[in-house]
């Protein structure tokens, strides 16, 4: 039987918080809780609920805002998911656009260990992408 080991993951999130002051609070199934306040049915606009670690709306400038944190310290699958940013980001803007947002950004954190030269295509792809970007814990609070 295969074990994983999430709790180092777990405690990243913990951990590295993002604040929008007077944004509304849609992480996890906060988003879900909020849609239906607004009369939205997700299961119109995507087949499959997206858990986001971090996501706010801010109703005034019309932007909801994504963020997905991915702690890695050794080789495995958090290796590859930071290359579904196309599909999530797509999957985002539906809901975005039943919200009213104008804007729709999607932005991993990442851990150090994804300075390492092997990620380098993934970091520029992740970059070419139209409303992904990639920031680094260590970042966040300069």
């Amino acid at each position: 039987m295969l074990y994983r080991d999430t709790t180092t993951g777990l405690k990243f999130e913990e951990r590295v918080k993002i604040n929008h002051e007077g944004a509304v609070n849609l992480q996890k199934y906060n988003l879900y809780r909020y849609l239906e306040q607004k009369g939205i049915k997700w299961d119109s606009i995507i087949s499959k609920k997206l858990l986001p670690d971090e996501a706010f709306f801010d109703e005034n400038t019309k932007e909801f805002i994504i963020y997905e944190k991915k702690y890695q310290e050794t080789h495995g699958s958090a290796d590859e998911k930071p290359q579904t940013c196309g599909f999530k980001i797509q999957q985002f803007r539906k809901i975005g656009k039943a919200l009213g947002a104008e804007k729709v950004s999607y932005t991993y954190i990442f851990n150090d260990w994804f300075h390492r030269p092997e990620y380098a295509d993934m970091l520029e792809y992740i970059k070419s992408v139209d409303g992904c970007d990639y920031i680094f814990e260590e970042d966040i609070n300069e």
